[in-house]
């Protein structure tokens, strides 16, 4: 499961993510394509938004950058 994947499964809005996140709608976009950074903090805001572990949120991170890599 993918970051957008995750947020699609419970129906949190994308702008409300970047919200959590302290980002543009956009930079939160690209996130979901695989583009920008992870951090702890970013990962224990989604994790509490998600309300998942952190773990969770890592593993959709490493999957989305492994989905935005093998696109042509």
């Amino acid at each position: 499961m993918n970051l957008k994947e995750l947020r699609m499964d419970t129906g949190v809005k994308l702008i409300k993510l970047a919200e959590t996140l302290e980002l543009s709608r956009q930079q939160y976009s690209n996130m979901e394509k695989g583009k920008g950074k992870m951090n702890a903090g970013r990962i224990e805001k989604l994790s509490k938004k998600f309300n998942v572990e952190p773990l969770i949120i890592l593993k959709a991170w490493e999957e989305t950058k492994l989905n935005g890599k093998i696109r042509c």
